[in-house]
């Protein structure tokens, strides 16, 4: 390898490398919000949400009953 051949790879690796920071900040920004809440932490804040949900957590309860309910059908008939 010449001089100049190694010279043009730098060159060609060191452009490279600038798009790949560019990306990688993006990406950065995107997940962690840049001076705001980013994707992660909406997502975190949804599931919170969900979580804490009144109807969800009442929709879960009901679920067990209706199953306890199947379940003493079945052996009862």
């Amino acid at each position: 390898m010449t001089n100049e051949e190694r010279d043009n790879m730098l060159i060609e690796m060191h452009g490279n490398i600038k798009v790949i920071v560019g990306k990688v900040d993006e990406h950065h920004k995107t997940l962690y919000g840049n001076a705001k809440p980013g994707v992660v932490s909406d997502v975190t804040l949804l599931q919170e949400r969900q979580d804490n949900c009144p109807a969800r957590q009442v929709a879960g309860k009901d679920d067990r009953r209706l199953n306890i309910a199947r379940i003493a059908l079945i052996l009862l008939a």
